[in-house]
């Protein structure tokens, strides 16, 4: 069964010679500081071309500790949360197609066979993934010095492990890299206790780690720490940095909605509107054919998370509604009514919702974000200077006022419902 916990650590690259120093004046009355040493071996694995890196993920199979098995670390700002599975035989999963646009693609675990990635992973991985094999990427030994920090009670308030890395990535021209890392993890602490421990990390001669991951970093020092690709300069850049982030919202909340956590479709239709919107304002930088289409695509996914959506709203207003009023005003079994009709109605679009989830149609739209991210179809706009994106803006902004007047002289509703679509353009 697949568990998770959220974990709060600071990390730092430290010298061969680093002596951790001794934090004992740092915890309360009756605190104990336990030691223990372990040998760690995890194998990474990403797809060929590290969508999960990208996404801020890292996927590994562990060996020799307490929490061995399968961890996928998804971000949980300011903290991450830490996704498990035993590792153990497992059962696979039947390939079968899904949603309205067509057959599904795979997900790209192993069936159950020893060291592939299990099926429950792979499938909450296929948005992020798009279907491609999850393969290993590089094999990490940890020799750890673990420091648990103890209150009188014997509650974990802190660990501080100690991490001689070896690394090797590349099959048989393999590169092998070594370093030192120390980091600290939260338990029942509290922040102040995690940022002291820091300060006194720094004094010793600790630096804020420049990779995010022990695998971030094999990887980007395997690679020579050389950029993927040239960076767009001129009035795109600041643009398609933006079209970058809200994927990355959109792909975060691909995998909370595989692992049904409703509550994230506001957030997730947002950054689907969001996308809308910068291709319809700045659409002189781009070609026509192909934002008209990934617009259209994004319209529809927003769709489908808007029928949701608005369940999850109107039953919340109708019960906030129903607070309010004098209970001898409330006749008959009006909350059991409201649960029964908009609950069957939410189930019923949450399902077509998880269905269209592992559709071709689905999964394309995912494509066409990422080739937008990593090859965006451009014109000879996106050349000019950063100081034409004003211009741009304030004519959606305009179209905002425009829109207003009419509806606001006319009293039409339905041009008051497109000024207010507009106007959420334009925000």
């Amino acid at each position: 069964m697949i568990g998770s916990q959220v974990e709060r650590e600071d990390k730092f690259d430290v010298e061969a010679d680093f002596v951790v120093p001794d934090v004992t004046a740092l915890l309360p009355p009756g605190a104990t500081v336990r030691t223990r040493t372990e040998k760690l071996r995890s194998h990474y694995f990403d797809t060929a071309d590290l969508d999960l890196l990208a996404a801020e993920m890292t996927l590994r199979r562990r060996t020799g500790s307490t929490d061995a098995g399968w961890q996928l670390k998804v971000p949980h700002k300011p903290a991450r949360e830490e996704i498990r599975l035993p590792d153990q035989g497992r059962a696979g999963v039947a390939k079968k197609g899904g949603g309205r646009g067509g057959r599904a693609r795979s997900p790209s675990g192993g069936g159950g066979q020893r060291g592939s990635v299990p099926d429950e992973l792979a499938r909450l991985l296929l948005g992020v993934t798009r279907g491609r094999p999850l393969e290993p990427v590089a094999v990490v030994t940890t020799e750890r010095s673990v420091h648990r920090l103890l209150d009188a009670d014997k509650n974990l308030l802190a660990e501080i492990d100690d991490d001689n890395v070896h690394a090797s990535v590349g099959g048989e021209a393999a590169t092998a890299i070594s370093w030192r890392e120390v980091e600290v993890e939260l338990g029942h602490g509290n922040e102040q206790l995690l940022a002291a421990i820091g300060k006194r990390l720094r004094r010793a001669g600790a630096r804020p780690a420049a990779a995010a991951s022990k695998l971030a970093r094999v990887l980007g020092t395997a690679a020579g720490e050389e950029p993927t690709g040239t960076p767009v300069g001129g009035a795109a850049g600041p643009v398609l940095a933006y079209l970058a982030e809200q994927r990355r919202v959109m792909v975060a909340g691909d995998l909370a909605l595989r692992r049904d956590q409703a509550e994230v479709i506001h957030k997730t239709r947002v950054a689907a509107r969001r996308l809308r919107s910068t291709l319809r304002t700045f659409q002189r930088l781009f070609e026509e054919d192909g934002a008209a289409d990934l617009e259209a695509e994004l319209r529809w996914y927003a769709g489908l998370l808007g029928e949701v959506r608005d369940r999850q709203v109107l039953r919340a207003r109708l019960e906030g509604l129903l607070d309010e009023l004098p209970a001898e005003m409330v006749l008959g079994p009006v909350r059991a009514r409201i649960d029964t009709e908009l609950g069957k109605e939410q189930t019923e679009h949450w399902k077509r919702l998880q269905s269209e989830l592992v559709g071709q149609r689905y999964l394309a739209l995912l494509d066409a974000l990422a080739a937008w991210v990593s090859q965006p179809p451009l014109t000879d706009e996106a050349d000019k200077p950063v100081t034409v994106l004003p211009k741009l803006a304030g004519r959606a902004d305009r179209k905002v006022s425009r829109r207003l007047q009419r509806a606001t002289a006319s009293g039409n509703v339905e041009l008051l419902h497109s000024a207010r679509k507009a106007a959420k353009r334009a925000r």
